[in-house]
């Protein structure tokens, strides 16, 4: 028989084994600004997981967090975003330092990196890879997939030119590939839009050789393969575009086409799950809530997980709030001018706000610009402020478009997640929305600059 003090440190040792174990399957990311002041908050997002975090009196901090496996994850600080490789148990630790010039690029800082996974953040924030860039959309359909082959090889001799080790290196490959063929699933609407080529017409892009042959040759029903974020992308790209038959059907229509072409290149009943738990998130978001008639038909036989299905009842809990006079501006939300000047919406209480979200490459957008200008001289010196905000990840082409069209009212940049983007589930651009003088929502879908109702509804504002 195992005697007491025997038996006491088997037990002890075992839940050591346990501690160990469970600290392994923990990430832990430290990140010190060091001398940079422009910014205080640091957010941390990735596959599943997205927090903020306030940095100390020393311009730290921390994350923590459960993680399975090794993953990427975007760093986000001010107007820089640094792409991150997490791993359990490997702490990382960075610290943002000024370039070669003593400057620090707001666009992408430059890191020291510390941990038994420096070398994978290393590389992943300096290479040098090549990306197919929106002015390729131009291209002919032959001439574009040149193109995209050769970059194609290129980024691969990049990524072996590190020496990394081998499970990363082949994640890598196929985060890349994907990656850089994710653009593909827009090329025939977006040729279409820029080019005005008939032949890329919804009657016949669905003839193409690029969406009837090369799109569908890179699906694979792997769901080892689906565990990569840059492959979930491409397959959502590519089932939106082999389903597109035509612009203006409704959301249930545009949905029930979309499953019917995922079930003819998907089987795994994880990744049919995963697509059409996505696809009721999107007929939410696309719908403001509205019920999901008879999507919920293909809900039901596909999603059984408890956690999506609790998901889906908190993203449409989030409409309810959304509604016109129940949503104030946030609290705490920053945005910059095109001096780096802070601003918060809250500054510009005491007058309505008409706010334009918008982005430098959305056509729809810079086509309001000059009906926004005559907006802005109709009411000025009135008890409103036009704030134009920008989801631009490129900083640098914002500023250029403010100073170049001379853009009139308050110009500010938020970024892809700008904070007014994340609270009222603003997913296409240009998007409007008006508040009272309190700060109070009027409304979340306010007429655009060029409708003529625009006019009207401020006009009738009391106390304009």
């Amino acid at each position: 028989m195992m005697n007491k003090h025997v038996f006491i440190a088997v037990l002890l040792a075992f839940f050591a084994v346990i501690q160990v174990a469970a600290q392994e399957k923990r990430a832990r990311l430290t990140v010190d600004l060091g001398d940079f002041t422009l910014a205080k908050n640091v957010s941390l997002s990735g596959t599943s997981f997205q927090e903020n975090r306030m940095c100390d009196s020393s311009n730290i901090a921390v994350f923590e967090f459960p993680l399975e496996e090794g993953d990427y994850f975007t760093l986000n600080i001010a107007f820089s975003h640094n792409p991150l490789y997490l791993e359990p148990g490997k702490p990382l630790s960075l610290k943002v330092v000024t370039n070669s010039n003593g400057e620090y690029c707001l666009q992408h800082f430059d890191l020291q990196c510390e941990g038994d996974n420096a070398d994978k953040n290393i590389y992943l924030n300096e290479r040098q890879m090549n990306w197919m860039q929106d002015s390729d959309f131009l291209l002919d359909e032959k001439a574009y997939l040149k193109k995209l082959k050769q970059y194609e090889k290129q980024n691969r001799k990049t990524v072996l030119s590190y020496r990394l080790d081998k499970d990363f290196e082949q994640k890598e490959l196929l985060t890349v590939r994907y990656r850089l063929h994710n653009p593909l699933t827009s090329y025939p609407v977006q040729h279409f839009w820029k080019d005005g080529n008939q032949a890329y017409g919804l009657w016949k892009q669905d003839e193409t050789p690029l969406v009837k042959e090369y799109i569908p040759r890179l699906l694979e029903d792997d769901v080892e393969l689906w565990k990569n974020a840059a492959y979930r992308e491409y397959v959502s790209g590519a089932i939106a575009i082999l389903a597109l038959k035509d612009f203006g059907v409704d959301w249930e229509t545009v949905i029930r086409q979309r499953v019917e072409v995922l079930e003819m290149y998907f089987k795994n009943p994880v990744i049919l799950e995963d697509m059409v738990q996505k696809y009721a998130i999107i007929y939410t978001e696309s719908t403001q809530g509205a019920p999901l008639k008879g999507v919920q038909e293909i809900y039901d036989r596909y999603v059984k997980r408890e956690d999506y299905k609790e998901e889906l009842r908190r993203h449409r809990a989030v409409y309810e709030k959304l509604q016109n006079g129940n949503r104030m501006l946030s609290e705490g939300a920053v945005y910059y001018d095109v001096d780096g000047n802070a601003m918060n919406l809250e500054d510009l209480r005491g007058k309505y706000l008409y706010i334009d979200v918008w982005a430098t490459w959305c056509g729809p957008c810079r086509q309001e610009i000059p009906h926004l200008k005559k907006l802005e001289e109709r009411f000025h010196g009135k008890n409103i402020h036009f704030v134009s905000i920008s989801i631009d990840s490129r900083r640098k082409d914002w500023v250029e478009m403010v100073r170049k069209e001379q853009l009139g009212g308050i110009q500010l940049i938020g970024g892809p997640e700008a904070q007014i983007a994340v609270d009222y589930k603003i997913t296409g651009v240009p998007r409007f929305l008006l508040f009272d003088p309190e700060g109070k929502l009027i409304d979340k879908n306010m007429t655009r600059p060029s409708d003529p109702e625009t006019v009207q509804k401020l006009e009738q504002l009391k106390g304009i």
